[in-house]
């Protein structure tokens, strides 16, 4: 929930317990994941897109602790921005974590993770700065872009690569060396889907304006377009792409579409 059990002069305060909360929960994933990794339980592609899969809804799951002030959305976007500077010291040399490696690389290379779990985390700072779904003028105007955000860069890409690796067959298309499976595509589909209603219904407890029911079709819409974009992206560019995507496709929708998507963004 969006609380405050301090003053309302002392958001931040809270604000920057939450986001020390958060940082404990996501590396805790990445450490549990990376021991299962390391002992075997789970292969190297499964572990890494398990974070892939989980990190970004969990994360965005934490932001119902923070206060919903102006500050919020600055300090919650902290998170995903120590954790850019983590991935670049690793992915340089400077510092070593084994279990970073062993859960986000797939070859147990540290430099794999300045490529797209660098752009990954990065995707999560720019979600989170422009669209922590409780924007400055309050609760009142929440804004559930960033839900639809994950749904489709964690939830349907991850889940894309495992459904297509382990039942796409052989028949693969793909533009400069991405290798894509219409099985994949349609496990990046209802991956879109499934997570994005799942985050939508969740924060329906707090914000009944984020109604599963009005939101299903503009969430199947977004989720249309983020997996013909996935499927067309180049190697190595799908979260961004996917990102650019979803912010476009809501945003047509709010502009040209009102009934259809009842939200507007304001900071």
């Amino acid at each position: 929930m969006v609380f405050n059990p301090f003053d309302s002069s002392l958001a931040f305060v809270w604000d920057l317990i939450a986001a020390v909360i958060s940082i404990v929960i996501l590396l805790a994933l990445v450490q549990i994941n990376g021991i299962m990794q390391k002992k075997g339980v789970l292969s190297q592609i499964i572990t890494r897109k398990f974070v892939h899969i989980f990190a970004g809804p969990i994360f965005v799951l934490t932001w119902m602790l923070f206060s919903g002030e102006i500050v919020s959305h600055y300090i919650a976007s902290i998170v995903p921005l120590l954790f850019i500077l983590q991935f670049v010291a690793i992915g340089t040399g400077f510092m070593k974590n084994e279990s970073f490696v062993n859960s986000m690389s797939r070859s147990g290379n540290p430099r794999e993770l300045l490529g797209g779990t660098l752009y990954y985390a990065i995707v999560m700072l720019l979600m989170t700065f422009f669209w922590f779904y409780v924007p400055s003028t309050g609760i009142g105007n929440a804004n559930p872009t960033a839900l639809l955000i994950i749904g489709c860069v964690s939830g349907g890409d991850g889940l894309a690569d495992i459904i297509g690796r382990k039942f796409g067959g052989e028949k693969k298309f793909g533009i400069k060396g991405s290798e894509k499976t219409i099985i994949g595509s349609i496990g990046m589909l209802v991956g879109s889907i499934l997570v994005s209603s799942i985050l939508v219904m969740i924060f329906s407890l707090e914000i009944p304006s984020f109604n599963i029911v009005v939101l299903i079709l503009p969430i199947i819409v977004v989720s249309v377009v983020a997996t013909v974009v996935e499927a067309l992206s180049p190697k190595g560019t799908d979260n961004f792409l996917i990102f650019i995507a979803v912010i476009i496709t809501i945003l047509i929708l709010e502009l040209g579409f009102p009934d259809f998507w009842p939200f507007s963004y304001s900071f």
